[in-house]
């Protein structure tokens, strides 16, 4: 039994159904856009791009992206006609504009370790230094080596994955093979990517870097043997959007 099989066994009464992939689109209806957000690729910058787009008054130096992730502030805007969290979509999406972003799986996996495992993270969030939504997982632990963190994501599969670590093809290829967005950007060329987007919306918004982390280039944390096995646990993403390491 894995390290990961034999921790759900042991949190399975904390825990006991799976992970639900947060598949949350949000909708610009004056453009008939769709935004669907991929976690750990820029959809926190995005997030915050819909907000002004869709003139929500929201207060200044709070954290916009909030307005879609929980329903604090849903008295500011009409939730229903803006953000959807099942599939299929609604039917009135059928005629949008849909977009959204990917990343270097390889890049991604250090920014989600980056973020997620920290000893200066706030309490409401983390949990001893490692974020509340991997906590249940029971095999991350505060200060690990990001190549521990990496070697037990590898043994997670998406049934089990948190957003964060879900493959990213999860989110924008339907049941058939099919991408269901019709411009994929990359968050390797996102600003100029966002301009596509920009002009899809009819509004001048900036594009803030939100979560922005300190660390250095994703391919210093990887050893051949540690690039391979995650190269494996994405070889979909790899494969579909044509990364390489």
């Amino acid at each position: 039994m894995s390290r990961f099989a034999d921790a759900m066994f042991r949190v399975r009464r904390r825990r006991p159904e799976k992970v639900r992939p947060g598949f949350m689109v949000i909708a610009l209806p004056s453009a008939k856009v769709v935004y669907h957000p991929i976690p750990k690729v820029a959809c926190s910058s995005v997030m915050s791009a819909c907000v002004d787009a869709l003139e929500i008054d929201f207060p200044p130096g709070e954290w916009k992206p909030e307005v879609f992730q929980t329903r604090k502030w849903d008295h500011l805007f009409d939730r229903p006609s803006i953000v959807a969290e099942d599939r299929p979509l609604p039917r009135r999406f059928d005629k949008y504009w849909s977009f959204a972003f990917v990343r270097n799986p390889w890049d991604r996996l250090v920014s989600c370790y980056s973020e997620k495992i920290r000893p200066d993270g706030d309490p409401e969030n983390f949990i001893n230094g490692v974020s509340r939504v991997l906590a249940s997982f029971g095999v991350f632990e505060a200060g690990m080596s990001f190549e521990r963190f990496a070697r037990e994501v590898a043994q997670i599969p998406d049934e089990e994955a948190e957003p964060h670590f879900l493959s990213q093809h999860k989110f924008i290829v339907n049941r058939e093979g099919n991408l269901i967005v019709d411009f994929l950007g990359r968050f390797e060329t996102l600003n100029q990517d966002f301009d596509v987007v920009r002009q899809r919306i009819r509004t001048p918004v900036e594009l803030p870097h939100l979560l922005r982390s300190q660390r250095g280039h994703y391919r210093d944390y990887y050893t051949p043997d540690l690039a391979d096995i995650v190269g494996e646990r994405y070889a979909e993403d790899i494969a579909r959007f044509a990364y390489t390491f």
